[in-house]
């Protein structure tokens, strides 16, 4: 509004607004300079502009106040921290301006206290409290964002689309979960959305939000008459504007407007003043690729996101989505090349975007594509020869069509339309390649190719044995034996070959490929490339061959960066390099191919969603070994967010990443961080008896955690629950001795020792016969073992079992080495053999000093314990008593309350 109008604009205000005339005309001469768009998009956040009625240490509730973060015409933010001792915590305290607290305006800052409340999501500012300052003041108690405007974060870090639409996903997310609770935000604009360091979303400011089918008796147009507008003009949806009934809809069209400045980095609506757009006439929104510079960004916007956008600013409520969740889908269906329903898809885009999904050849449209060009351009019996390719073209892109449509009425009449499974449409129009395509030999090889690939995908292996065969002996006949779909269909035939586990037949492959590859001249090629990877993965069995495996991947690696660099089978070379160091206790190394591995996979135009979280997965298990549990935690909750955006939040695919994530967060002694995962995840859980290898990772990760911090008892039903699993799974021998071992450590610290002692044995024996004698998982049993033998006085075998742990150890810096050295400490102990426990439990402590690989640290605070019990043994009182004091106070951070470290004086178990 100019500035000459404004005094006619207040003296034209209703008379039930003459009380606010004084407040307004100051606000409006306080905030002259504010009075533009782009002061109206973004808060007024500097705390040493910002005109404020408080100072800094005020006490409001049990609350000081710290800094001010905000203010504005209806009250003010400040940063503040609990003066009670309650917690510890500092919260956003909104403190709205009490003299406007008076009858409509009283009940809409209660209504903003109880949307908030009803309000409970990762990406939504939580609400902790509410209440009234002995002064009258009222307040807000609110989670305090550190972060920056979700449109700055982007830009700043010059982010990828792919991970720009996961940021605007987890933004859905929150919104959807506001409108299941019937509310409507009313204001999306980046400056509410704000993300993280950690690159997570929050969602802020439900200050004018309104309960959708509102059915109580206040009335909500009172409650919003004061400020009818929304605050930012630039992103309300017309019916705001016009005073309309506002629903779920208008929500979805300042999405609309938020998703299209994320893509382009400008907002739709340049710099309308709000006057101008009171009217609610229909704007002439651009499309985001219309609106983008950047030629290479504006090509990936053309198509199904211009419609995207399109389809959720649309003038009238009823033309947009219908729910935040039907753009979620699309967006979704966008990235997996699935058809959105915002657009009009034609035939031609529904098969190319079968074939991105289900990863078929899409060189083979490439090069036919490239022929057309290259025949048009030449000679006639180019054009001839580009005309024939054109045609094959049609027809696997005809042939794809008719396989999955279920309207065609030669189907079987037994089942509705619609609802014939994949196979069956697959056979039948296979059964129909040679007799329609008889006269077109190369074409039908490319149909079988084709049908095949979707028969694997399927996991209809028999039928696609069946059909390779085929297909392969026509190429051989017309082709002969080098020719790429034999060279292809061998290396595939090795790797579905590991993939069942016959690594005999995969190396017997693998060697007919390396001479086939040989003859055809093809050692500086991708699939060259692919077959060193292949190599090493089939050859992974075998410890003699370790540094052959690292040549082999080495040359993958270099082979991949000379002629396909950045593709997807790089990504798989960079993520064995990873393994393979991590295997070999190179954690660093193994750490860096794992990053590198990720920063290629997430650049990939088609992004492999299941590799980035078995990369992520990776990467979480080797700063794990490593001892970075923070650093871990972040990388498995990353994997689950990867499966959370795939495949949904409650998916079971999240489990072992949420699982793996809780668990290194406990590891590292963060029981604050890890019990909320944990018991998330176990209350989402199906029933025990449901066979789900993901599910029984998650039961005996909990179950290991409670009876390492001191709670066996709520972790035996667990382990229990975990163990009965595995023994209805197969190939699951290794976790059913793992989770014996874990079982047994439990049933031990429960008092259970008979039947501790026979699931300890038993566990033992199971890994001495199928793990190597000088391997970490013998190490970590027989210690585990000789600590039980220990604890029920038998010392004569427990010391046999620590010193052979010592003697067999592969590497002296495990972590079992050093429970091994405590343990005959302890003996020494019992035996008063005081030097030689000072001897012993000193070495411990020199063990973990340079320890590598698996820990936890509660191992550490039990090494203090024994060697306080050894100094104390010796008369050193003074330094014994440090140590103690020092376990005890990790342990009160790491173990539950009733936990014997923390329950017994002097406690000397782990």
């Amino acid at each position: 509004m100019p500035a000459n109008e404004r005094e006619r604009w207040l003296n034209e205000l209703p008379t039930a607004h003459e009380a606010l005339l004084p407040y307004l005309r100051k606000v409006l001469k306080q905030r002259l300079s504010t009075q533009n768009d782009a002061a109206l998009q973004t808060p007024h956040l500097s705390p040493n502009t910002a005109t404020t009625s408080r100072l800094a240490g005020d006490p409001i509730g049990p609350y000081i106040l710290i800094r001010p973060l905000g203010s504005g015409g209806m009250g003010e933010v400040w940063l503040a921290r609990r003066a009670d001792g309650a917690y510890e915590r500092e919260v956003a305290l909104k403190l709205p301006h009490a003299h406007l607290l008076a009858g409509a305006l009283r009940e809409r800052f209660t209504r903003e206290r109880d949307i908030l409340a009803a309000l409970s999501h990762a990406n939504i500012a939580r609400f902790y409290d509410a209440g009234l300052a002995a002064d009258g003041q009222p307040y807000l108690v609110l989670e305090a964002i550190e972060g920056v405007p979700i449109t700055d974060w982007c830009q700043s870090n010059k982010l990828p689309l792919e991970q720009r639409l996961g940021l605007f996903r987890q933004v859905l997310m929150a919104v959807m979960h506001a409108h299941s609770r019937l509310v409507a935000h009313r204001d999306l604009k980046p400056a509410n959305v704000l993300v993280t360091p950690a690159g997570e979303v929050k969602l802020l400011d439900f200050g004018i939000a309104k309960l959708l089918h509102d059915e109580s008796r206040v009335n909500v147009d009172t409650l919003t008459s004061i400020q009818s507008a929304p605050a930012t003009p630039r992103y309300a949806a017309p019916e705001q504007l016009t005073g309309a009934p506002v629903s779920a809809a208008t929500d979805v069209y300042s999405l609309g407007l938020m998703l299209f400045e994320l893509l382009v980095d400008k907002p739709a609506i340049a710099g309308h003043a709000f006057d101008a757009l009171r009217g609610g006439a229909p704007r002439d929104l651009p499309l985001p690729s219309q609106g983008c510079v950047d030629p290479s960004r504006r090509r990936g916007l053309i198509g199904d996101l211009d419609a995207i956008v399109h389809r959720a600013t649309q003038h009238e409520p009823a033309a947009r989505y219908e729910s935040v969740a039907a753009m979620a889908d699309d967006i979704d269906h966008y990235e997996n090349h699935r058809p959105i329903a915002a657009r009009h898809i034609t035939r031609w885009d529904r098969v190319a975007k079968f074939v991105r999904r289900h990863r078929l050849p899409v060189a083979l449209s490439t090069a036919l594509t490239l022929a057309l060009v290259a025949g048009v351009a030449g000679i006639a019996w180019q054009a001839q020869e580009a005309r024939a390719q054109a045609r094959r073209a049609e027809a696997v892109k005809d042939f794809l069509l008719g396989v999955f449509s279920a309207a065609d009425p030669r189907l079987p009449a037994e089942k509705p339309n619609g609802q014939t499974p994949a196979k069956a449409l697959l056979d039948r129009a296979v059964a129909r390649i040679d007799e329609r395509f008889a006269d077109d030999p190369d074409l039908r090889i490319e149909l079988m190719r084709t049908a095949a690939d979707v028969y694997r995908e399927l996991d209809e292996m028999v039928a696609y044995q069946s059909l390779q065969e085929r297909q392969l002996a026509l190429v051989v006949q017309r082709h002969g034996p080098l020719h790429a779909n034999v060279l292809d269909a061998l290396h595939e035939a090795a790797t579905l070959a590991h993939d069942r586990g016959d690594l005999e037949q995969c190396r017997t492959l693998l060697r007919k490929l390396d001479d086939s590859l040989r003859r055809a001249n093809q050692d500086a090629s991708e699939l060259r490339a692919s077959w060193w990877t292949t190599w090493s993965i089939c050859h992974r069995d075998q410890p003699a061959q370790a540094e052959l495996r690292n040549q082999a991947l080495e040359k993958a690696q270099a082979l991949f960066a000379r002629v396909a660099p950045g593709q997807r089978g790089h990504v798989t070379a960079l993520i064995e390099i990873g393994n393979e160091h991590v295997s070999q206790n190179r954690l660093g190394l193994g750490i860096a191919a794992g990053e590198a591995a990720a920063r290629m996979a997430e650049a990939l135009p088609t992004r492999n969603e299941a590799e980035l979280q078995t990369i992520y997965g990776n990467l979480g298990v080797a700063r794990t070994q490593s001892g970075d549990f923070a650093g871990a935690g972040a990388d498995f909750g990353r994997a689950a967010a990867v499966a959370a955006r795939t495949v949904g939040s409650d998916s079971r695919k999240t489990w072992a990443p949420r699982s793996r994530q809780a668990r290194a967060l406990h590891l590292g002694g963060d029981r604050a961080a890890a019990w909320p995962l944990f018991d998330s995840l176990l209350a989402a859980l199906p029933p025990p008896s449901e066979p789900s290898p993901d599910a029984h990772y998650a039961r005996e990760d909990a179950g290991e955690r409670l009876a390492a911090e001191g709670r066996p008892a709520l972790a035996i039903p667990l382990l229990q629950q975990a163990e009965q699993g595995y023994m209805h799974s197969s190939n699951f021998e290794f976790a059913l001795r793992r989770v014996r071992r874990h079982l047994g450590d439990a049933l031990d610290k429960a008092g259970q020792h008979s039947e501790a002692r026979r699931v300890l044995a038993s566990a033992l024996k199971d890994y001495e016969t199928n793990n190597p004698p000088n391997s970490q998982t013998v190490a970590a049993a027989r210690e585990r073992w000789a600590r039980f033998l220990l604890d029920q006085g038998e010392l004569a075998p427990a010391q046999v079992a620590f010193e052979k742990v010592l003697a067999d150890a592969a590497d002296p810096h495990w972590a079992h080495v050093a429970l091994a050295r405590a343990g005959l400490a302890r003996v020494m102990l019992a035996r008063k053999h005081t030097e030689k426990a000072l001897h012993y439990s000193a070495q411990a402590l020199g063990d973990w000093d340079q320890i590598k690989g698996f820990r936890d640290v509660r191992m550490q605070a039990y090494l203090w314990r024994v060697r306080a019990a050894a100094l104390d043994n010796a008369g050193a009182h003074a330094e014994a008593k440090t140590l103690r004091d020092r376990a005890l106070a990790q342990a009160k951070r790491t173990d539950a309350p009733e936990s014997p470290t923390l329950t017994q004086t002097v406690y000397l178990g782990l």
